[in-house]
């Protein structure tokens, strides 16, 4: 019995007891992780927001940038157009503009619409509105008329509509334009039409002095080389450069806009060969 007594004594100084209390006692300081789990917690969604916010950001800067895509960097256009086959008269009705390219210091411009019926280049086929003054989404609402217009001409011409910026000085500058078909209006019936306007590169004509103006002339080169029947298939933006180093001309081809659809899905698969 004292031998069992002097083990449990033994037993006792082991101070067996105190070491599972300890244990318990060490389940507080397990816990003060869990107080750092809150801030860890905290910091996820910071660490989150931090790896969100640059996209946005960025996605930001991309609706407002002047150089990522030509048609952000111009604008859109709105307008309707109505040809009158009893009156002979086809009606263009400018609505408004949106987003159009900053021309002036303050960041604005002060633009108003050109029309010019293409193939031709007399003052009767040449109006335009009213300017509106320090604005990039102008309001005109205003509508211009040609008289005199034909099925014929509705089947063969082309209506050029340009934004330009007028300037007090008296040089005016180009924004941007966009070019419909007439073919693509039936009479009677008003089309309303929203679109990005574009920018032409002005080409110089082989053996002939001066420019011509977007495509024009080469509507009616292509007019006279084909017998007048011609049908508008899209339009195409090349660059052109000739290297001295390299003792050739560098052609780059841009882009196309407005291709005819050659297959039955609706859609084509464009090459282009030189």
């Amino acid at each position: 019995m004292a031998r069992a007594a002097a083990r449990e004594e033994r037993a006792g100084g082991y101070a067996v007891p105190p070491t599972r209390e300890e244990r318990p006692a060490r389940q507080p300081s397990a816990i003060a992780p869990a107080s750092s789990i809150p801030q860890a917690s905290a910091i996820q969604p910071v660490s989150a927001a931090s790896q969100r916010q640059p996209p946005q950001e960025e996605e930001e800067e991309d609706a407002n940038s002047y150089d990522s895509d030509e048609g952000t960097t111009l604008g859109a256009l709105e307008f309707s157009l109505l040809y009158d086959q009893e009156n002979s008269s086809l009606h263009c009705t400018l609505i408004k503009a949106k987003g159009l390219k900053p021309m002036d210091s303050n960041g604005l411009a002060d633009p108003y619409v050109k029309l010019h019926l293409l193939p031709g280049a007399s003052k009767s086929n040449k109006l335009r509105t009213k300017t509106l003054r320090n604005t990039r989404n102008p309001v005109w609402n205003e509508t211009l008329v040609y008289h005199g217009i034909t099925d014929e001409d509705m089947q063969r011409k082309t209506l050029r509509i340009s934004v330009c910026d007028e300037d007090k000085f008296g040089h005016n500058e180009f924004i941007g334009e966009t070019r419909v078909s007439l073919k693509k209006i039936k009479a009677n019936q008003k089309k309303n039409f929203n679109i990005c306007l574009e920018r032409v590169i002005p080409m110089k004509r082989t053996g002939t002095t001066g420019s011509s103006r977007g495509m024009a002339l080469y509507e009616e080169e292509v007019r006279v080389d084909r017998g007048g029947d011609i049908e508008e298939r899209g339009k195409i933006l090349v660059s052109l450069m000739y290297s001295t180093q390299q003792g050739g001309l560098i052609v780059g081809i841009v882009r196309c806009v407005h291709l005819a659809a050659m297959d039955a899905n609706g859609y084509s698969d464009p090459f282009v060969k030189l």
